[in-house]
């Protein structure tokens, strides 16, 4: 009983780390959005591969919210609605982040550095752990070599 209350506890702490961790992510894409015409290098084509970018990883960030819970004894359903709520934030985020950016365009780099560190902890202090200790430590390696790849593919071939 302890053991699946410990388990319960950290697949509650996992899906509110996810979920704030995708404010600042739909933060930074409103701020790319919003800061076009105002930073220089700031473009649409930079928002958009931002957007594209983050869209992207939030795929495996649903599944990180939604196997655990479906793991945990949840029906497909309430796993995938709540993998689909975790990432509800982020457009609320980007509304707030681009009527920000009108009002506080020097914080712009720090906004931009806040999401990317928020997405680093998240990977180190519970994805990365995890991974090791049901053993799939070396699938987690190759997963995120090939996510790496795939994004500097894209940061190529967009632009």
């Amino acid at each position: 009983m302890l053991e699946k209350k410990k388990s319960w506890r950290r697949v509650l702490l996992l899906i509110t780390a996810i979920t704030l961790h995708n404010f600042p992510e739909g933060l930074a894409v409103g701020v790319g959005f919003g800061a076009i015409g105002k930073v220089d290098g700031a473009s649409f084509a930079t928002a958009r591969n931002l957007a594209i970018g983050i869209g992207l990883q939030n795929f495996p960030e649903g599944l990180a919210v939604s196997m655990p819970l479906k793991r945990a004894g949840k029906s497909s359903l309430v796993a995938f609605f709540y993998g689909q709520l975790s990432g509800m934030v982020e457009p609320l985020a980007g509304l707030m982040g681009a009527f920000l950016v009108q009002l506080m365009e020097p914080l712009l780099p720090y906004a931009m550095s806040f999401a990317a560190g928020a997405m680093v902890y998240v990977v180190v202090d519970d994805l990365i752990p995890e991974a090791v200790t049901s053993g799939k430590s070396e699938l987690c390696s190759i997963g995120t070599m090939i996510g790496f790849t795939l994004m500097m593919v894209l940061d190529v071939a967009l632009g």
